[in-house]
């Protein structure tokens, strides 16, 4: 009997040990899981989605500053710094033809700012990546605005944001962040905001 009794509480003792053991292992996965969750960003600020096209033309290069000056069809330049990826300026020569794929503009900075003046949105251009392949020539590029703007709609639904400034000229543009989407819903027509947004976009050299 006394052996018996040792059987079953060896028995007994190991059911016990191989649950502590499941148990752990499912709290284990359990917080693993919430720190992957909490590891990754809750919304991506950048949207892949592609919105225009335009095609033009490779119109000045200064290889010094690292600037490269395109014009696209409708006569409007864009000067980009390339000097984080110099080996563009190698790649790329005036007359040049290219296509230039934008995508969604995304807000990256927006902070109410009561009383301020109005100001034109201002832009700033940089390359960002390199792209030299056999299927591929070119690079990626994103233009960043920054100005003081009134608030002239709110669509909460979309997440979308209409601005104005001092020119007069309109634009929406679309906020992701879970901050900024905070902000967005705390605002009002009429205020007054210091908002910064990028536009991302691709420069595919055709020849």
């Amino acid at each position: 009997m006394f052996y018996q009794s040792n059987g079953r509480s060896s028995v007994a003792k190991r059911y016990v040990a191989i649950a502590v053991v499941l148990g752990l292992s499912s709290w284990v996965s359990v917080c693993a899981a919430a720190d992957n969750t909490a590891s990754e960003p809750a919304s991506a600020s950048q949207s892949d989605k592609t919105v225009d096209h335009e095609s033009g033309a490779v119109t000045f290069i200064d290889t010094k500053n690292s600037i490269i000056v395109v014009t696209v069809d409708g006569g409007q330049e864009l000067s980009l710094n390339a000097k984080d990826h110099t080996d563009v300026l190698d790649r790329v020569h005036v007359g040049d033809k290219i296509a230039i794929s934008y995508l969604e503009p995304y807000v990256t900075g927006l902070t109410r700012d009561k009383g301020a003046r109005l100001t034109r949105v201002s832009h700033t251009v940089k390359v960002t990546q390199s792209t030299a392949g056999a299927d591929e020539d070119g690079f990626h590029a994103v233009r960043t605005y920054d100005g003081i703007v009134e608030v002239t709609a709110i669509n909460k639904k979309l997440d979308l944001l209409t601005i104005v400034d001092a020119s007069g000229a309109a634009r929406s543009i679309k906020v992701s962040q879970p901050d900024l989407v905070s902000v967005m819903n705390s605002l009002v027509r009429h205020d007054h905001v210091h908002i910064v947004y990028e536009s991302a976009f691709t420069v595919s050299i055709t020849h």
